[in-house]
């Protein structure tokens, strides 16, 4: 038996010494192990060793991949190099970030200063929609009484009424734009001040995004969004009702897709204005409720920081879900 065992080993070696480096070894799909000094064209899938003339393994090659496997290597590469990307960016940002603002004032007054611009060019329109509502009013007051005398309003000046009725809408439609772009910025720079601390490591108890979030709602409570222009018909109905039960003004416009009061007169008056807005290109219709008031120099603040004019802005919407 030893005898045997040598020659064996000889006969191995011997066969090994044959192929100069050049064996491959491979186990089939029933466990049977081959060597062999050529690889067959059917088997290059397998994983083999490549073996020395002792015998001893040189090389090792891992079978083929699957193309599910293949694609499996391929997403997770993809990802890999995704998250870089979005690190590396996010890093970018930190380090603009930092070298912008040295505290969270910087980022509040400069935030402060945005929104002041946006507010200006709000006030600039509130200002021509009261110039808007007193021509609306003055051209109405004329058809009316040219109807009542028993004289024609002639097509120019029913036009011309129409043409000033758009343009009052589409003054309310720019302050909902702009009070969408208000919001914009103070989530932007909510989410700098937010990061901002997490870089500086600095405790606060407050959230400035929720923040934002809540600044954006109470800016838009007098505006009503329809999931569609007829689904608004019934909220209109409501919104009209509304109005002439909080205005301190009598209606003097009441038209399809506005109602506007008289302007207020004496101190504590109410004026307000519905108006039914449909935008074709964001495909939406909102109803916006504008109200005006006049100062009463007895109280320290703006008309429209009054507890009336608030109640009335925080109820609109509900009122309109009945």
């Amino acid at each position: 038996m030893k005898n045997l065992g040598i020659i064996i080993f000889l006969c191995f070696n011997l066969s090994l010494s044959c192929y100069a480096g050049k064996l491959y070894k491979w186990v089939d799909d029933e466990g049977r192990t081959h060597y062999s000094d050529k690889l067959p064209p059917s088997e290059t899938h397998r994983a083999r060793s490549h073996l020395d003339q002792q015998g001893i393994t040189v090389k090792q090659v891992d079978a083929a991949k699957s193309d599910e496997e293949l694609r499996q290597e391929q997403e997770q590469e993809r990802l890999r190099l995704e998250r870089q990307r979005v690190l590396e960016k996010q890093q970018a940002l930190d380090r603009v970030l930092l070298r912008t603002f040295r505290t969270e004032d910087d980022i509040l007054m400069t935030r402060n200063g945005q929104l002041q611009a946006v507010e200006t060019h709000i006030r600039v329109t509130q200002s021509n929609i009261k110039r808007l509502k007193s021509t609306l009013d003055d051209m109405e007051q004329f058809a009316a009484q040219r109807e009542l005398s028993g004289k024609p309003v002639s097509k120019k000046m029913l036009k011309d009424i129409d043409v000033k009725r758009q343009a009052l809408q589409d003054a309310y439609s720019s302050i909902i734009d702009r009070e969408h772009h208000k919001n914009r910025i103070r989530q932007s720079f909510a989410m700098d001040l937010k990061r901002f601390r997490e870089l500086k490591k600095l405790n606060s108890t407050t959230n400035p995004i929720e923040e934002a979030e809540e600044s954006f709602n109470d800016a838009l409570q007098n505006v009503f969004n329809c999931q569609s222009d007829m689904a608004c018909n019934k909220p209109w109905r409501l919104a009209k009702q509304y109005l002439k039960k909080h205005s301190t003004t009598a209606v003097k416009i009441d038209g399809a897709n506005i109602v506007i009061t008289a302007e207020p007169v004496k101190e504590g008056d109410i004026s307000i204005s519905m108006s039914r807005i449909e935008d074709p290109k964001k495909g939406s219709t909102v109803i916006f409720m504008d109200l005006q008031c006049k100062k009463d120099p007895t109280r320290n603040m703006a008309c429209e920081k009054t507890p009336e004019v608030m109640q009335i802005k925080a109820g609109f919407q509900q009122a309109l879900l009945q």
